[in-house]
C-alpha cells in the first residue's frame, strides 16, 4: 500500500511540485485540521514571517524539493514552517521520523536530513532510529490527521490566505505560487486560525 501512495504521488506530481488548493475543505475543518497539527508532534522552522504547517515524510523527494525551495526565505527570516513528520513511504519512514522528533533538537536533526538527503534513492539523510512507544503513537495520530484531510499525500501545506478566516490546504506548491502568496499571508494560530497581525 505505501508503494502504491508514493507511486500515486510521483505520477500526480510529475516531477514537479504540485499546487492544488483543497477548497473543499470547509474553514472549520480546515480550522481542525490546522489545530490538530498545532498541537501535534512536531517543530518549528524559522525564526521570523508567517507560520505555515507542512506534514511531511522524512524520505519523501518532494518534500525535499520544497525543503530546498524553502531554505533561503527561512534564513531570511520571510517565513517560518510547523513541520508536522508522517511516516508512510518506504520501510523505515517511521524510524527515521521517530529519530528526528527524538533528536535534542528537531529541527536540527530534520535540517541534517535534509543536507543529506539522497534523492537517487529517495532516502533521508537523518539515520533511523528506535521509536519509543510514545513517539510511535505521536507519529500514527499524525498520520491520523493527513488521512482525515481526505488524501496523504506530502508535502501537504497549510498557509493562511490574505482574506482567509482558516488556513488553506495546498497538496504540494510551486516555489512561485509560494512567493506570490506570502506577501499577504498570515500566521497559523494554536487554536487553527489565521492571524495577520504583525
Amino acid at each position: 500500500m505505501n508503494q502504491v501512495r508514493a507511486l500515486f504521488s510521483a505520477l500526480l506530481l510529475g516531477g514537479t511540485l504540485l499546487a492544488t488548493p483543497s477548497h473543499a475543505a470547509t474553514p472549520v475543518r480546515g480550522a481542525a485540521l490546522a489545530r490538530g497539527a498545532m498541537h501535534g508532534a512536531g517543530f518549528t522552522l524559522g525564526r521570523a514571517g508567517p507560520l505555515i504547517v507542512a506534514f511531511e515524510d522524512p524520505n519523501c523527494r518532494f518534500c525535499h524539493m520544497f525543503s530546498t525551495d524553502t531554505a533561503p526565505l527561512l534564513a531570511q527570516g520571510r517565513l517560518r514552517i510547523r513541520v508536522v513528520p508522517v511516516a508512510f513511504l518506504k520501510p523505515d519512514s517511521k524510524a527515521r521520523a521517530a529519530a528526528i522528533l527524538q533528536a535534542p533538537d528537531p529541527a536540527r536533526a530534520w535540517q541534517v536530513n535534509e543536507t543529506g538527503f539522497n534523492v537517487g534513492d529517495e532516502e533521508g539523510g537523518y539515520p533511523p532510529g528506535t521509536a519509543k512507544p510514545a513517539t510511535t503513537a505521536a507519529l500514527d495520530r499524525n498520520l491520523h490527521l493527513l488521512e482525515s484531510s481526505g488524501e496523504v499525500l506530502t508535502p501537504s501545506l497549510m498557509i493562511c490566505e490574505q482574506g482567509h478566516s482558516a488556513p488553506t490546504l495546498l497538496r504540494g506548491v510551486e516555489h512561485a505560487r509560494l512567493l506570490r502568496l506570502l506577501p499577504g499571508a498570515g500566521s497559523i494560530t494554536p487554536g487553527g486560525g489565521c492571524s495577520f497581525g504583525g
